[in-house]
C-alpha cells in the first residue's frame, strides 16, 4: 500500500468520523456515492474507511437493502479521535472563585478522553469574542451575558446548567451603616452581567460610577475608592469581619429578579455552525453529575483538577 493511499484513506476516516459525529442513533446514513461525492474523494476510499470504523466499534450498522443504512449505535467518544479536530479548548472566567473551579474541574471530568484545555480570561465579552472569532472552541458564561449575543452574533447554547451553577446569589455589598451615603458604585465594564445587575439596582440614583476589576471590588470599598459594588457574596470572604455587609437584591420588590437569576446561571457556548461540538457536549457531558462534581469542589469535599 502506498503512502498516498494511506494518507488519502486517513483523510477518508476523518471526513467520515465528522459526518457521524453529528448523527444520533437509528440516523439515515448517506450512501457511500454521496459521501465520496461529499468529500471529493473515491467510492473505494469511503467504503474502506466505513468498514474500518466498524470494525474498529466506533460504529454499528445495520443495511436495510433498499431502504438503506442505519446508524444502530455511535461511540462518539471514539469517533472524536478519528475526526482529526485537535484539541478544544474552553474559555473560561478566572478560577478566583471555587464554584469556578468546580465547573473547571467537573468539565475536565467529562472530557477525560478527549483533549481538553482552559483559557482563563476576564470579562464575559471577551470569552464570546474569542470564540466568534474561532480562537477557542468553547465559552462559560452566564446565561444573562450569553442572551446578549444569542440574536446578533455566532453562539450557540449548547448546555445549560440551571441557576447558581455560575456565581450564587449577587447582592449590593456596602460598608457598614453607610447604604444612605453611597454615591460610588464599582463597575467593571468587561463583565455583562455586573454592568447589567449594576444599571437595574441604580435605575434613577444619581451615582458616580467607577471602573474596577470585579475581583477587586471588595477591597475598592474597604480602602473607600468606592462606596458599593454588586458583587457575588458567595466566595469565601467573611464581610461582617471586614467592617461590611450586604443587601439582597433578589428581595428587593422593584427590581426584576430574572436579570439575577440569569446572570447565576452558567451555559456553555460554541459557534452556531459547530454542530459537531454541540453533538458531542450533549453525548459526552452528563449535567447532574457535573453539577455534583462542582458542589463537592465547593465544599471541600474533592480538590479541583483542571
Amino acid at each position: 500500500m502506498t503512502q498516498a493511499f494511506i494518507k488519502k484513506e486517513g483523510i477518508a476516516q476523518s471526513y467520515l468520523s465528522r459526518y457521524l459525529l453529528v448523527l444520533e442513533n437509528g440516523s439515515r446514513l448517506k450512501t457511500i456515492d454521496e459521501l465520496a461525492k461529499d468529500s471529493y474523494l473515491s467510492v473505494g476510499l469511503m467504503q474502506s474507511a466505513l468498514k474500518s470504523l466498524e470494525a474498529l466499534g466506533a460504529i454499528t450498522i445495520e443495511r436495510r437493502g433498499r431502504n438503506g443504512s442505519f446508524v444502530t449505535k455511535i461511540d462518539h467518544k471514539l469517533l472524536f479521535k478519528f475526526a482529526n479536530i485537535g484539541n478544544v479548548v474552553c474559555a473560561m472566567p478566572l478560577p478566583y472563585a471555587r464554584v469556578y473551579e468546580g465547573l473547571a474541574s467537573g468539565l475536565k471530568a467529562q472530557f477525560l478522553e478527549v483533549p481538553f484545555y482552559f483559557a482563563h480570561m476576564r470579562g464575559s465579552d471577551i470569552r464570546i469574542e474569542c470564540l466568534e472569532n474561532g480562537i477557542y472552541d468553547l465559552a462559560v458564561t452566564s446565561r444573562l451575558a450569553a442572551e446578549q449575543h444569542l440574536s446578533e452574533h455566532n453562539v450557540h447554547i449548547a448546555l445549560a446548567l440551571g441557576k447558581y451553577s455560575y456565581a450564587q446569589e449577587h447582592k449590593l455589598i456596602y460598608r457598614q451603616g453607610e447604604l444612605n451615603s453611597i454615591l460610588k458604585v464599582g463597575v467593571d465594564r468587561t463583565s455583562t452581567d455586573q454592568k447589567m445587575m449594576t444599571e437595574q439596582w441604580s435605575a434613577g440614583g444619581d451615582y458616580i460610577f467607577v471602573d474596577v476589576s470585579y475581583h477587586e471590588c471588595v477591597n475598592k470599598i474597604m480602602s473607600h475608592e468606592i462606596d458599593a459594588a454588586i458583587w457575588n457574596v458567595g466566595q469565601g470572604k467573611e464581610l461582617d469581619q471586614l467592617g461590611l455587609t450586604t443587601q439582597s437584591l433578589i428581595e428587593n420588590k422593584n427590581l426584576s429578579h430574572d436579570c439575577f437569576y440569569k446572570a447565576s446561571e452558567a451555559v456553555i457556548l460554541t459557534r452556531k455552525d459547530d454542530s459537531q461540538l454541540q453533538q458531542l457536549i450533549s453525548t459526552m457531558i452528563d449535567p447532574d453529575a457535573l453539577l455534583i462534581h462542582q458542589k463537592n469542589v465547593i465544599d471541600g469535599v474533592i480538590e479541583p483538577v483542571y
